[in-house]
């Protein structure tokens, strides 16, 4: 098993941060205001699965929905 310090673990979730397609709320939020990036990530999962469980459940507007974090 790779072993990685914590600096290229950081590294690699700045990586994926910046691969995300982030909502403008989210990067109004958090953009320079240094939310670790692991919280990030996993702020910007939930965002995407609330648009994904509107868009199941046919919403046809699904801004007003999503989480206000």
């Amino acid at each position: 098993m790779s072993r990685y310090t914590k600096e290229e673990l950081e590294n690699m979730l700045e990586d994926v941060i910046n691969e995300l397609e982030l909502s403008e709320s989210m990067i109004e939020k958090h953009g320079q205001h240094g939310t670790p990036p692991a919280e990030l990530v996993r702020l910007v999962l939930e965002e995407k699965n609330t648009k994904i469980r509107m868009l199941q459940l046919k919403f046809s507007d699904i801004s007003s929905c999503l989480l206000k974090n």
